[in-house]
This record gives structure tokens, C-alpha cells and sequence, in this order.
């Protein structure tokens, strides 16, 4: 395997929807969050896939972060289609051909439409995912080395069982705890069926962290509020794969506790999503927990999205997540800009904070950018721009970045001793 992970990542609904998912079935219903945008047919990814694939060693990447659809490879419960596993397999081995080290994901917030006739809370819900598992498993298990198995359970949590703004759409924290019990239960049965085609695969779960900081740094109900929130969002998540306990209080909102004594033994390694600082403000307007709001307190400019640029938090987050005692791998970060220069120097500012990191001794794995294509942004459709590489939707022709050199130039520097000179803007 290689000894640092350098590299881009996708997830297959945004590149390429799923007609049969509860996603496909969430936009036909017209309950996007932000705009009235299908994914359909995405980015065209699934016809142009090696084309897209080869884009990896240009950028000097090692590494490569995907999600398998479970909705195409069972559409209806029991029906299993064999052409997406073969290409599946195609893809795994055309990566491996190329010198690119594949890392899976079996959860990117989609399932198939049927599933929810089940659910995360119910053992035959939990089987239909491990059967999915196990499939997976016959196909390319013993191509693949590494398992991001679940992106982002604590957002899946909050915008599926809180805000109802995604699949399954619900307002029910006790139900999302439960949910979020019954997946993180699948995890050591998954690793288990994954490690039997591959005894060396290495398993962690990708956490989505902000960094909170209080609206009103004098006032103590905002400051109370970014502890709980830090707590609930991103410490509890990081303290129950360590331990097996888990215990996450939302004030005003619910408790979610639970254990599962043997997912640390499965764990072994954390995965950071990072992008962005929240500021929050108690008492909130418009939420009863409080109100959240992105500041340009340090005048680098907000994304697209709207985000607060902060590299800063990156350095926490990696602080905290290493605290589990795990390795370490960053499994998202990245910005939402037209302005690629803007990407270029969100490069070298999160990379710089890398190379603190190792000099400090943490025990850091990998990197992955997200993303490495423009694709569909599940609240925001086709308008925000993440990629390395441009994709026109008019013509799905491809253009690269010139932010994309300078990943490449990051990237043979965490190859070798890393120059300090690399990380700063020219």
C-alpha cells in the first residue's frame, strides 16, 4: 500500500444520480432544499469513466476516494444487477493498473428507494445493507485496500432525523439516534465480511467537523452553545469510535446514548471531512438551539457557498480526531469557487496546515480533495464549482484547472521532504 495517500474524491450519485435511489425519488417529489435541480444522468462520469480516471496520475495523485450506488446494483429488493459489479471490478482494476490506490465508500447518504420500507433502526435493513456488503466484497474485495465505509453519519443524522432536508426526511431525533445506532452497528459486521477477501484492508469512517466559535466572544450563552455544539458535532462521534460509548446530547433538541463495545477493535482509522467554521448565537432567531452564520473574521473571503475560508480549523479538527488514537487521513476537503485562484491558495493554506501536522508527530495518512470533478452538490445542484477539473453541462466536456498543477506540486512534496517554499503562494 502507499505510505501516504495523495488524491481526489468523488461519490458515485453526484457524479452519476441513481434512478432508483430515494434521492432520484426525493428530487421528483420536488423537495430539494436550495434549487429545483435534478442530478439525472449528473456529470456523465458513467460513460466516460477511464477518460475521467486517467485525469488522476496527471495530477500526481496516488489515491482515489469513490462510493459504490447500492440503488443500481439492487434496484428493486432481491433483483441484483451483475453489470454494475463487473464494471465495478473494470474500474477497481483499470485504478490498480494505474498505480492509484482505490478507497470504497458504502454509505454516501444514498440508498435504494425500497430500503426505507426498512430502515437503519431494523435488523432487515441492517441485512440489506450487509448483503449489499457482501456483494461488494465478491466483486473487488481483494483489489481493495481501503474502506471509508460511512460518510458522514452525524450530517446523515442531522439533515435526514432534524431538518428533514434530505432522505429520509424526517423530524424525529429519537429515530435519527436510532438510525445512527443501527448503522455504526453494521460497521464491525461490513469490516468483517470485507477483511475475509482482504485480511490487510483498513477501515475508518469519514466525520464531517466544523470548527464553532462563538457569534459574540463576550457573551456566555454563545459560548456555552459552541462547547455543546463542538461536543455534540464533532467530539462524541470521535470519543465512541475510540471507546464504544457513545453519548450525544443536543441542548433544547435530544440524547442519543448508546454502545457498541467492539467498533474500536474494527476502527482503524479516522477520516476528516473539513471546509469551513460555524459562528453561533444564542438565543436563535430561527432555530430554538440557536442560530449559526459564516464570518469573513480574517478577511480571505467566503466560497461560493457561502463558507468562511479557514485553514485553522483543519489544524483542530486533525488535533481532536487524532486524540482517538487512529491514524489519521483528511477523506474531503476542499472549496466551492469560480475563482481558481482562490482554489489554488485554499491548496497550499490546508496543505500547510498538513505539513504542521507531521512535524508534530501526528500520525497523518492521506488527503483527498474534494472533489475531483465539478459534479451535483446535494442542497445546491450543479451550481457550485469543487473541482479540480471543469465540466461543462452544456457539452460534459472536461477542461483542467490550473489549481490542479498545484496539487500535483503539493503532492510530490508530501512524497518526499517536504519543501517548505511549495506551500507558500507565488
Amino acid at each position: 500500500m502507499t505510505d501516504f495517500l495523495w488524491g481526489a474524491a468523488t461519490s458515485s450519485y453526484q457524479l452519476d444520480g441513481g434512478p432508483a435511489s430515494d434521492w432520484a425519488r426525493w428530487e421528483e417529489a420536488g423537495r430539494l432544499y436550495a434549487r429545483h435541480e435534478r442530478c439525472g444522468a449528473g456529470t456523465g462520469h458513467d460513460r466516460r469513466w477511464e477518460a475521467d480516471l486517467s485525469l488522476l496520475p496527471a495530477i500526481g495523485a496516488n489515491a482515489y476516494r469513490f462510493s459504490v450506488e447500492w440503488s443500481r446494483i439492487e434496484p428493486e429488493r432481491g433483483r441484483i444487477e451483475g453489470a454494475p459489479l463487473e464494471e465495478l471490478r473494470r474500474r477497481v482494476e483499470y485504478l490498480r493498473a494505474s498505480g492509484i490506490d482505490p478507497m470504497l465508500t458504502l454509505f454516501h447518504y444514498t440508498h435504494p428507494a425500497w430500503f426505507w420500507g426498512f430502515g437503519w433502526d431494523r435488523r432487515e435493513g441492517r441485512e440489506a445493507f450487509l448483503g449489499f456488503v457482501r456483494r461488494v466484497a465478491d466483486a473487488v474485495g481483494d483489489l481493495v485496500g481501503w474502506y471509508s465505509l460511512l460518510n458522514e453519519p452525524i450530517v446523515f443524522l442531522l439533515g435526514g432525523y432534524l431538518d428533514g432536508c434530505i432522505p429520509p426526511g424526517r423530524k424525529d431525533f429519537a429515530a435519527g439516534g436510532r438510525a445512527l445506532e443501527g448503522m455504526l452497528r453494521c460497521f464491525g459486521e461490513a469490516a468483517a465480511i470485507l477483511r475475509g477477501a482482504n485480511p490487510d484492508a483498513r477501515f475508518g469512517i469519514a466525520h464531517n467537523m466544523l470548527d464553532f466559535a462563538p457569534e459574540r466572544a463576550h457573551a456566555w450563552a454563545d459560548r456555552l452553545l459552541t462547547r455543546a455544539a463542538d461536543r455534540f458535532y464533532n467530539l462524541a462521534l470521535l470519543e465512541g469510535m475510540a471507546t464504544g460509548d457513545f453519548d450525544l446530547r443536543m441542548p433544547l433538541v435530544g440524547r442519543a446514548r448508546f454502545r457498541i463495545p467492539d467498533l474500536p477493535a474494527s476502527i482503524d482509522f479516522v477520516g476528516v471531512n473539513y471546509y469551513s467554521r460555524v459562528h453561533l448565537k444564542f438565543p436563535g432567531r430561527t432555530r430554538l438551539a440557536g442560530d449559526f452564520s459564516y464570518r469573513d473574521r480574517h478577511g480571505r473571503g467566503l466560497t461560493d457557498l457561502g463558507w468562511e475560508i479557514h485553514p485553522a480549523g483543519l489544524e483542530r479538527s486533525l488535533r481532536e480526531a487524532a486524540r482517538s488514537g487512529k491514524p489519521v487521513i483528511v477523506t474531503e476537503n476542499g472549496i466551492a469557487t469560480r475563482n481558481d485562484a482562490l482554489r489554488a491558495d485554499f491548496l497550499r493554506e490546508h496543505a500547510l496546515v498538513l505539513l504542521h501536522a507531521r512535524e508534530r508527530g501526528l500520525d497523518l495518512r492521506g488527503y483527498f480533495h474534494w472533489s475531483l470533478l465539478d459534479n451535483f452538490e446535494w442542497l445546491e445542484g450543479f451550481a457550485p464549482r469543487f473541482g479540480l477539473f471543469e465540466v461543462d453541462y452544456a457539452t460534459l466536456a472536461r477542461r483542467r484547472r490550473p489549481s490542479a498543477d498545484v496539487f500535483a506540486m503539493l503532492g510530490r512534496s508530501f512524497a518526499r521532504p517536504a519543501l517548505r517554499e511549495d506551500f507558500r503562494s507565488p
